[in-house]
């Protein structure tokens, strides 16, 4: 019969039994250490090469980077050999202002403070100057206010329409206003800077009788140069004229023809040193005669115009 294998273990009961003369391939004995030496197997540590992330010890290169704070505020970082950082620049501290030093105002304000002072002041002046303008008599608004007032209470004379003028009827349906003639009349009369006065003008009529229908528009004031102002009160349609007599009570008279429309009409006109008058037909006339309208304007002229 074969023998069972042996094991190459020293049986323990032996090795108890001959413990003074074991060998030393008893891996359970205790080993003895010498004095500084480090034990078998301890020349490695746990963790290999290299050390633990929450080791302090910089290693080779590969652990963790220390960071070094200074005292401006700079987070300089240590290279670990990856490749160089970029730096983050501090910016300069902002200058403190300096206890007592007055404000410097900006320019800006200092340039548009003075535009607007400068545009109070020119206001200013053009004011003064209107206002300046308008009691001397500087436009044409103060000329009719001075002609209303003073100058008309200097004139000698009063212009005023009645009920009838020159053998004619005061034209109750018709107003002033509406009549065919006004607008070119009434328009030069502006014009010419002497306002109408207070019972100046009136439609005056022969109708049936006659087909005569005429527009009075006369007023007082400072006309100053009768003959300058018969030109500026010609009507704004106004085709051609000549000279006329302004009859007894003197001045300067002219008789005309202007244009309605398609249709021509006839106009005399006189005036004084303080007063005019303008008679234009509402009725067109194929062949003007002057002779006769102004023969019509010295007959209501001696009705409407009377010394004060």
């Amino acid at each position: 019969m074969a023998e069972p294998p042996r094991s190459d273990m020293p049986d323990s009961s032996s090795g108890s039994s001959g413990s003074s003369g074991s060998s030393g391939d008893d891996l359970n004995a205790p080993q003895v250490v010498g004095e500084g030496d480090p034990p078998e197997g301890a020349a490695e540590a746990p963790w290999g090469g290299a050390p633990p992330w929450w080791s302090a010890d910089p290693g080779d290169g590969t652990g963790p980077q220390i960071v070094i704070r200074d005292a401006s505020g700079g987070h300089p970082v240590v290279p670990d050999g990856t490749g160089p950082l970029p730096m983050v620049p501090v910016p300069p501290p902002l200058p403190m202002p300096v206890a007592g030093e007055p404000k410097r105002v900006p320019r800006l304000l200092l340039v548009a403070g003075a535009a607007a002072v400068g545009a109070v002041v020119l206001m200013a002046g053009v004011l003064a100057f209107r206002t300046d303008g308008g009691s001397r008599g500087g436009g044409a608004g103060a000329k009719d206010a001075r002609t209303s007032t003073g100058e008309a209470a200097a004139s000698q004379k009063v212009i005023s329409a009645g009920a009838t003028a020159g053998g004619l009827r005061l034209d109750g349906r018709t107003p002033p206003q509406v009549s065919a003639a006004y607008p070119f009349v009434a328009g030069a009369v502006e014009d010419a800077g002497i306002p109408v006065a207070e019972r100046g003008q009136a439609v005056y009529s022969e109708e049936p009788v006659r087909p005569i229908n005429v527009l009075f528009v006369g007023g007082t004031g400072q006309v100053g140069d009768p003959a300058g102002f018969l030109q500026k009160a010609q009507p704004t349609t106004f085709i051609a004229g000549q000279d006329a007599d302004p009859g007894g009570q003197g001045g300067k008279a002219v008789c005309g023809t202007f244009a309605v429309l398609a249709e021509t009409h006839t106009y005399c006109a006189w005036a004084t040193a303080d007063s005019y008058g303008v008679v234009a037909s509402n009725r067109p006339s194929l062949n003007p005669r002057f002779t006769l309208m102004a023969e019509l304007m010295r007959r209501i002229r001696q009705d409407v115009e009377r010394p004060r």
